[in-house]
């Protein structure tokens, strides 16, 4: 069973925001239940559905003091690259436009990067698109029988996380089986735990806050 993450990109604000939420949730727990999977294990992937319309900035935490921050506020969108502490890329969606930003040549991290215009679309780091979570409902729905499905509460960052856990039945453990696959989500639907077919992503750092000035460029 895999599991694609991503980001759904809104080009609402305010209440529309909160309207396409609510509809992009009932959508995916409708969808969950017609797939028969069970009410609980629904809600946790309409939580995740709302991640898309949610504003908030994450850390996630990686090898050799490196991390990624993503800060959201839709429409507007970045992803920041960290060593030890000093952003050295970024990539940022605002206005309805995407911009990479590297070190000049010969910089070093914390200079001040140089942006320019690109077509390529930001890494879906932070919340889950519609069609990531379509995925991974048909593929719960698959797996029934081989895999058992529970729902659990943790702590990540500071915040309250619900969890989805996917861990091989009996049966499939004893034919060599995978690890159990994880996803925790805050009460908006932002990422707080990706842990999937051996990738591990946990955040160290959350808020439903993104500071002013973070989509200046």
């Amino acid at each position: 069973m895999g599991l694609a993450a991503g980001l759904i990109l809104l080009g609402a604000c305010g209440d529309d925001v909160d309207d396409v939420a609510d509809e992009r949730s009932d959508q995916v727990r409708a969808a969950a239940l017609d797939a028969g999977l069970s009410p609980e294990v629904a809600d946790v992937l309409a939580l995740a559905a709302r991640g898309g319309s949610a504003t908030f900035q994450v850390s996630y935490p990686g090898p050799d003091a490196t991390a990624i921050v993503v800060s959201q506020d839709p429409p507007d969108r970045r992803i920041d690259a960290l060593e030890a502490g000093l952003v050295v890329e970024s990539q940022v969606l605002v206005d309805g436009v995407s911009y990479r930003c590297t070190l000049p040549e010969g910089g070093r991290a914390g200079d001040d990067l140089r942006c320019q215009r690109t077509s390529a679309a930001l890494p879906g780091t932070g919340a889950f698109t519609a069609s990531a979570l379509t995925r991974f409902t048909e593929d719960l729905a698959a797996s029934v029988g081989t895999v058992e499905l529970t729902v659990e509460t943790r702590t990540i960052a500071g915040a309250d996380a619900t969890c989805l856990v996917a861990s091989p039945s009996q049966a499939a453990t004893a034919e060599g089986a995978p690890d159990p696959d994880t996803i925790c989500v805050a009460d908006d639907g932002t990422q707080l735990l990706v842990d999937v077919g051996g990738d591990r992503m946990v955040a160290d750092g959350y808020s439903r806050e993104v500071p002013e000035g973070t989509f200046d460029l």
